[in-house]
């Protein structure tokens, strides 16, 4: 049986190990290809445990952990993040970012992505400072030569959810993929309001 927990706080300082493992290697697959390091996982992780508002929700399996949402208040995400906003109708005091909603693959499609993430909106709600949730996705060229069979895009989901895209709001990050080259990649921003 799946359980969900909500920390929040210093409290998340507990969780960092955890959410480092789950992002180490859900982020190895398309389309991140992320060859990322525990250390520099859990220094990013840590502003969770710092950011006022800021929120974790763990699924657990009985003891281990398998997944989680994370959010925080988009005014607390980094500068890049800031300007690609700041060209946009959307005021960051009133943004709350979703900066992850990761599932081992053994507990994807089972519908608990549409859980943590009720579960995250209904908590932000209730903070009562929030209009809109956003959240950004990395855009691969649609015949990318390591997209597997099957694969879905993550941008699915956030549709289904009430997520729009926000036209010509993007920004780039570079990270080291698996093939051990770095690169730039292309990430674009999606918004859904909070009613």
């Amino acid at each position: 049986m799946i359980t969900k927990e909500l920390v929040t706080g210093t409290a998340i300082t507990g969780a960092l190990d955890s959410l480092a493992s789950l992002r180490l290697e859900i982020f190895r697959e398309y389309p991140y290809l992320y060859d990322g390091r525990r250390e520099d996982e859990i220094a990013n992780l840590r502003s969770y445990a710092e950011a006022p508002d800021a929120c974790v929700i763990l699924a657990y399996d009985e003891c281990a952990v398998v997944g989680a949402a994370t959010g925080m208040p988009f005014i607390h995400e980094g500068e890049q993040m800031q300007a690609a906003i700041a060209v946009s109708q959307y005021s960051a005091e009133k943004l709350y970012y979703v900066g992850e909603l990761l599932f081992y693959r053994a507990y994807r499609n089972k519908g608990l992505g549409l859980q943590l993430l009720g579960q995250l909106e209904q908590h932000i709600r209730s903070l009562g400072r929030y209009r809109h949730l956003v959240c950004a996705t990395v855009e691969r060229p649609a015949a990318h030569s390591l997209q597997p069979d099957g694969y879905v895009p993550i941008t699915r989901f956030l549709a289904r959810t009430g997520f729009d895209l926000i036209p010509g709001v993007t920004t780039s990050f570079a990270w080291r993929e698996t093939d051990g080259v770095r690169r730039d990649h292309l990430m674009q921003f999606w918004v859904k309001e909070l009613n």
